[in-house]
């Protein structure tokens, strides 16, 4: 099964494999030098509610196209606790497990503060303090529970890496360092990653070329790419190659 990890880079919702432990440690991964600055969480006014669904495929090396079901990502005006917050919601449909993830995020400045997600039959739940996260996992292993530090540049679900892309300060030059919080096997992990623009480009969407921004988003040995209008700051396009081909999501118009 695909780590959180490998799916807050890419396209889906949270796996979680934990057999039964206690107060999981959290295992910190640095792979970007001290001098690259953290990124600092967009002005929460800045995000909309809206809908944006992409197509998912993978392309082999022998030509053939295998698609991979759609990925979409909702945003919308929530209270948590009776405070007002922002609620990320993701699924992705049209394979074999249906997956989901959702995230709240507080309104004025985007911090997390809850976090839920289905795989089939696993489930996580998590929720979050200014530098704290204490949650469970149950999978077909069995259960775990965890209380670990995180940062405030700690980024969740793909679709929360989605969208604060999309509120990030792009430019020529941009770089800046992130933490994906993961989970896979025994206990959560933090994993250090860099995030780069490193060009622009025009992406065709519905038959119209819109000229975004490359983004690329690098965590250990894995990397993905993302295209990010610069008039409306949309997310049109993520690609990463795999042994297996290139996966694919485009935005449906």
């Amino acid at each position: 099964m695909q780590s959180l990890q490998l799916r807050a880079i890419l396209l889906g919702a949270t796996v979680i494999a934990a057999p039964f432990s206690v107060a999981a440690q959290v295992a910190v991964t640095p792979v970007v030098p001290d001098s690259v600055p953290a990124f600092q969480r967009p002005n929460g006014a800045l995000l909309r509610p809206g809908v944006s669904a992409y197509v998912l495929t993978l392309a082999k090396p022998t030509g053939e196209v295998v698609p991979l079901g759609t990925q979409v990502v909702s945003v919308s005006e929530a209270t948590l606790g009776g405070t007002p917050a922002w609620l990320i919601a993701e699924s992705r449909t049209g394979t074999m497990i249906t997956t989901s993830d959702s995230v709240w995020l507080n309104r004025a400045d985007l911090a997390p503060e809850r976090w839920s997600a289905t795989n089939g039959t696993a489930m996580l739940g998590a929720s979050f303090t200014r530098d704290s996260a204490f949650g469970a996992l149950q999978g077909y292993q069995g259960r775990a529970s965890f209380a670990v530090p995180v940062p405030a540049n700690v980024l969740l679900s793909a679709g929360m890496v989605q969208r604060l892309l999309e509120l990030m300060p792009l430019r020529e030059g941009y770089r800046s360092t992130a933490m994906l919080f993961t989970v896979e096997g025994l206990a959560p992990s933090l994993v250090a990653a860099d995030i780069s623009v490193e060009g622009a480009e025009r992406v065709n969407v519905g038959g119209r070329a819109t000229d975004a921004w490359r983004v690329t988003v690098r965590a250990g040995p894995m990397e993905r790419r993302y295209w990010i209008a610069r008039d409306g700051a949309r997310l049109l396009r993520t690609e990463q190659a795999l042994p297996d081909g290139i996966l694919s999501a485009m935005l449906q118009p």
